[in-house]
């Protein structure tokens, strides 16, 4: 079978290498102008200039786009490296190869093998997901093979993706890459060779039995094959903490109001470091079995609905856990490290001076924007931190760029539809779609209880789970008037509306309460299939968000 090679080059490093440099523009000039506006628009993304993930990729999945003879120009440059010999890892699972002479590991490569081995150990034997597999005879047996040599690339290490296991499987055969010595990047010697371990084999992992969804010039959900590999070193090897270095100055906690999906997922570990510590190590397992149907952000979504939450009401505890860092850890709460970690940066900064202020902002899809409110009219003058999450999936994969209108309005006094946060603080919440939302606050650094978006206190669905021909129709308590004209929308997990009408709330003839009547069938006047929906009811004077569960047997 033609090999297929793709390269993920992990920005575990510095800024590119210009030998590195150099061999691109070589690439770049080899090509036409559309395929460079293909790169540009891949790479346009890369916030550090640390590592050449979107041209190399760029460059090998769009060879098939070059001439013939450029191809067979580029084909060398895209070989295993040779190297004048190798060890075996005490496993017998990896062979490492390596020079004993020019370009020798700086680092004990046995300490290495040893890296390797623990990591296969954690990763496969403790978390449960399947060894990468091994490659078909290439370096001299079927184990699987690491070449360490000076890459003069400024990254740490590449896993890279040789012919497809299965015609049609979208998962590859790989072999890993790393640097000799690691001089001059954020962590050297052999404590980046253990973390590029951890990192590269779960790459080889993620390709190898899970999926690589690609077109031609891109690799789809690159944030999260990386966030994964990211939190790995830190999961493998928590005293080398390399991963700290993605967190500062134009790292995550400077930018948590970008859509989720565009960050480059090194500064996302610590997303895997909080699912763990609330949910377990199982659920990011379970986000790579889902992967192979669905895009990443609705693969999370649906592995949190699984674990009885969801993305947005994960989130916003996440938000919570970043705002608690630096000299505002609090010691057995929230984040193990938080003490280490930068401070968040708000989004935006606003003196209240008393009576109703009005803040209007547009937040990017599947974001969370801290919104900085400094009272002068207190002393000393207090902080108030309103933390606004939001989840809208479709935009979330596809549109990253989309924003939605939001508008909090601050009082210093009760007024109709306002939420109490405490004494002199008061609020009111308005969006398009307020289901799409979740808030928090926090006061003078201490988190104000209940001060999420309101919504009704309804009775759960009834009958649950609701079975066509069994149950005929589906109640839904409503607080409102017999008679009442209410909307009621229906999601599914991945937020997609099944239904959206205007229904008028009926008694119970049992109970005599207000309910709505549905028999759970679509727009279309088709049944649903099996699983968890989200339903959101408005009145003229009130919201209500829960949940239903549906079983089409």
């Amino acid at each position: 079978m033609k090999p297929f090679f793709v390269i993920l080059i992990c920005a575990v490093g510095i800024s590119a290498h210009p030998g590195f440099d150099s061999l691109y523009t070589k690439y770049i000039a080899l090509h036409q102008k559309d395929f460079l506006q293909n790169i540009q628009q891949s790479t346009s993304r890369d916030e550090h200039g640390k590592c050449s993930f979107g041209i190399e990729n760029a460059v090998r999945l769009g060879l098939k786009s070059f001439s013939p003879a450029q191809q067979k120009m580029l084909k060398p440059l895209l070989e295993r490296p040779v190297l004048e010999t190798s060890i075996v890892s005490p496993s017998g699972f990896f062979r490492i190869h390596f020079n004993t002479t020019t370009n020798a590991p700086k680092y004990d490569v046995n300490e290495l093998a040893r890296a390797f081995d623990s990591s296969y150990s954690f990763e496969v034997n403790y978390l449960g997901f399947l060894p990468p597999p091994k490659d078909l005879g290439n370096g001299g047996d079927d184990k699987y093979d690491i070449y360490v040599y000076n890459m003069g690339r400024g990254v740490y290490g590449n896993t890279n993706s040789e012919e497809e296991i299965s015609s049609g499987s979208s998962t590859y055969y790989s072999y890993i890459e790393m640097d000799n010595g690691f001089v001059g990047y954020p962590t050297t010697g052999i404590a980046a060779a253990k973390v590029t371990a951890a990192h590269e084999l779960h790459h080889a992992i993620q390709i190898g039995n899970y999926i690589l969804r690609q077109t031609e010039t891109e690799i789809f959900d690159l944030y999260f094959y990386e966030l994964t590999s990211t939190a790995m070193e830190e999961f493998v090897f928590d005293e080398i903490n390399d991963y700290y270095y993605y967190l500062k100055t134009g790292g995550f906690f400077n930018f948590t109001d970008k859509a989720f999906a565009s960050n480059e997922g090194y500064n996302l570990a610590i997303w895997n470091i909080f699912l763990k510590d609330k949910f377990d190590y199982g659920i990011i397992k379970r986000q790579w079995e889902l992967l192979r149907t669905y895009r990443a952000l609705e693969a999370i979504n649906r592995s949190l609905i699984e674990n009885q939450s969801s993305f947005l009401e994960a989130y916003k505890e996440f938000a919570l856990w970043t705002f608690y860092t630096n000299y505002r850890a609090v010691s057995g709460l929230f984040f193990g490290e938080a003490v280490n970690y930068p401070l968040i940066k708000p989004f935006m900064t606003v003196t209240f001076t008393g009576n109703s202020i009005p803040i209007n902002l547009n937040s990017f899809v599947t974001s969370t924007s801290f919104l900085k409110i400094i009272n002068s009219t207190t002393s000393p003058k207090d902080t108030l931190y309103f933390n606004i999450s939001n989840y809208e999936q479709q935009s979330g994969i596809y549109n990253l760029s989309k924003t939605l209108p939001v508008s909090i309005t601050l009082s210093n006094f009760k007024q109709d539809g306002f939420t109490r946060l405490a004494d002199g603080y008061y609020y009111f919440f308005s969006a398009d779609n307020p289901y799409l939302w979740k808030t928090s606050s926090i006061l003078n650094n201490i988190v104000v209880s209940d001060s999420q978006i309101v919504y009704a206190v309804t009775e759960a669905p009834y009958p649950s789970p609701f079975r066509y021909g069994k149950n005929v129709p589906l109640k839904i308590p409503f607080v409102g008037n017999f008679n009442e004209e209410v909307s009621l929308k229906v999601f599914s997990v991945s937020m997609d509306v099944v239904f959206n009408r205007t229904i008028t709330l009926f008694r119970d003839p049992v109970k005599g309460e207000a309910v709505i009547e549905w028999n759970a069938m679509n727009d279309k006047n088709e049944k649903l299939a099996s699983g968890v929906y989200l339903y959101f009811i408005k009145s003229s004077e009130r919201t209500a968000l829960g949940k239903l569960v549906i079983m089409n047997e």
